[in-house]
């Protein structure tokens, strides 16, 4: 006959189990790396802005504010799931702190979003 310090045991056991195994199931595709990467400095308007994931996202919005606003972009957020966005500045960027803010529909239907910083110097 089992006591209940030893059912009680068996029971957390149990239950550490289930969560290890139910932690892989709730994950969700993660930020990766951003360019320029969060808190650089670049010199001029950068080639490209974009972010990295570790698996497919859907990017719903991505914007870019400025000194001056939100930044013009030569492309705009498409439908497909993807790893990698990345998108060109429609034209140059005064100097100035800018601020990336972005939102993805990961494979699990979870809404995911964040932010991340640079500063444009002559």
């Amino acid at each position: 006959m089992m006591t209940i310090r030893t059912r009680n045991t068996l029971r957390s056991a149990l239950a550490a189990l289930l969560l290890a195994f139910a932690a892989p199931l709730m994950a969700h595709e993660g930020e990766m790396g951003q360019v320029p990467e969060d808190g650089s400095t670049v010199q001029g308007t950068p080639e490209e802005i974009g972010i990295h994931f570790d698996g497919a996202m859907r990017i719903t919005q991505f914007d870019v504010i400025g000194p001056q606003g939100r930044v013009s972009l030569e492309n705009e957020p498409g439908s497909d799931p993807t790893e990698e966005y990345h998108v060109k500045p429609a034209g140059s960027m005064e100097p100035g702190n800018y601020e990336v803010r972005w939102r993805g529909l990961a494979r699990d239907g979870h809404m995911m979003s964040g932010t991340f910083r640079f500063t444009v110097e002559d």
